[in-house]
């Protein structure tokens, strides 16, 4: 399998993983996979009493042979989980970080 198949699947599991959010009001994970644009999305929807509940918790794209971390809502290090996967640090782009500060983060810069 070559490494973009790879950073495909490693990103699926990663957000299947993160998704098994439980809530006691009627809120739901939802993946989106676009496998084709290579972009990757686990948000929560629904209602949290009379407040509608739509947000992106975890957002990746494959851009240039790099996973570029857009979003991350959550207080879990995903960067580390993708070094767990065997994905090298400069193959991971905190996106979410403005590109003067990304040489700084220790992963890729673009």
């Amino acid at each position: 399998m070559d490494k973009l198949e790879n950073y495909r699947l490693y990103i699926q599991n990663l957000l299947e993983k993160h998704s098994h959010f439980k809530d006691q009001d009627d809120v739901q994970s939802e993946l989106i996979f676009d496998t084709v644009r290579d972009r990757y999305q686990l948000m929560r929807i629904g209602w949290k009493g009379l407040k509608r509940v739509y947000h992106t918790v975890l957002h990746f794209d494959i851009k240039d042979g790099k996973i570029w971390l857009q979003q991350n809502t959550t207080d879990i290090d995903v960067g580390q989980e993708l070094l767990e996967f065997g994905i090298p640090k400069e193959d991971i782009v905190l996106g979410l970080h403005p590109p003067y500060k990304r040489p700084y983060t220790g992963y890729g810069v673009a």
